[in-house]
């Protein structure tokens, strides 16, 4: 059985850094297993490699013509890897990587996949309620989806067509394999303690406002037409329109201080970087959570263990015996369910260094001021 090399982890624990080193080593290619490097529109807030020679699927789309779902993504990969030997998979995107190893093949044809999304692009295409347009082509439909979501209720739309309104989800044939079950996975989670990867997050949020993730945002901004459905975008892309929202509403007021105006910007971008923060720490607290509920595949390792390349080349080198009864021993179980983890998502409120907020006020200052 071929094996399939994966490193995961949560984010900021160095997996990308540690891919780039056995990717050279094993003379292979890496398969990001990211649901933004997939677009070209975030090469800053999704963290692209410095090297990209050695990556497939990076920057293949373009984010505001196309969402790239599970099942395309899927079938990208299923392609690669019929034609590389024994390319490895990196990234923390929990659903992606979970629909990869776990799901099974559709019990649909892809022809008639293609023709039930194009019919529900047609329904939605001057549907003014489409929470209704779901109940009609539901027979049990229960406003669970979000109407600002496009691609949810394309995706539900194609499926109401499919299976004649009986299924929200994506039906599978029970009997076809998947991919866990072709492959000798050989899985790597990269965790650390609850207060050193909280700091590398913030460190890396610091970093990527130095690099120009603000302009990133507006740039992409300026090319979204706010009336349409949502399309992806990263972890705080949001938060940055509600900043430059506020900074407009200031800037077009007439019966307030400079002084006042002033302070309630610094007010503004300080909320903002926080916010940035915690929502990218809180999204650590959710990929471990995921994993440790859903892919039981994964050997978790301490990211700061010394050799800790020689330990993953060892686990993938030995038979699969080995790995298993490591994958299920105390140990790895112990690792798992860390009790600080729990609190990865309920910190204090970070500062951001007067660098940072400093950077931010001048980016959105001018973008308001052209």
């Amino acid at each position: 059985m071929k094996k399939l090399l994966i490193v995961s982890g949560l984010t900021g624990s160095g997996k990308s850094q540690m891919v780039q080193i056995l990717s050279e080593q094993l003379k292979t290619k890496v398969i990001p297993v990211d649901s933004l490097q997939i677009y070209k529109n975030w090469p800053i807030s999704s963290n692209w490699p410095k090297k990209l020679n050695n990556y497939e699927l990076i920057g293949k789309y373009d984010g505001l013509k196309q969402t790239i779902s599970s099942y395309h993504f899927k079938k990208d990969v299923m392609e690669i890897l019929k034609q590389k030997d024994n390319p490895i998979l990196e990234g923390g995107c929990c659903f992606f990587m979970n629909y990869l190893l776990n799901s099974r093949k559709e019990q649909f044809e892809e022809d008639q996949i293609k023709a039930a999304d194009l019919e529900a692009q047609k329904l939605l295409e001057n549907c003014g309620d489409p929470q209704a347009l779901l109940k009609q082509h539901f027979k049990n439909y229960d406003d669970s989806i979000n109407t600002s979501d496009r691609y949810r209720i394309q995706k539900a739309l194609r499926f109401a067509l499919l299976t004649k309104g009986e299924s929200i989800t994506s039906p599978f044939n029970q009997e076809d394999p998947r991919l866990c079950d072709e492959m000798d996975i050989r899985g790597f989670f990269f965790t650390e303690p609850q207060e050193n990867i909280s700091k590398k997050i913030y460190a890396r949020c610091d970093e990527m406002i130095r690099q120009g993730v603000i302009e990133e945002f507006y740039q992409f901004y300026q090319m979204l037409e706010q009336t349409e459905f949502r399309v992806t975008t990263p972890l705080g892309y949001d938060e940055f329109v509600n900043l430059l929202k506020c900074f407009q509403n200031i800037f077009e007021g007439r019966y307030i201080s400079n002084r006042r105006a002033e302070k309630q910007k610094r007010e503004y971008v300080l909320k903002f970087i926080q916010q940035f923060y915690i929502k990218s720490r809180q999204y650590a607290a959710y990929q471990r959570k995921y994993f440790r509920s859903n892919l039981n595949q994964f050997l978790w390792l301490d990211n700061r263990t010394l050799n800790l390349q020689q330990l993953i080349l060892q686990y993938y080198n030995c038979d699969r015996q080995e790995y298993e009864s490591k994958v299920v021993s105390p140990q790895n179980e112990q690792f798992k369910n860390e009790l600080s983890s729990k609190l990865l998502g309920k910190q204090n409120d970070p500062i951001p260094p007067k660098e940072i907020q400093e950077i931010v006020y001048k980016a959105v200052q001018t973008i308001i001021e052209q």
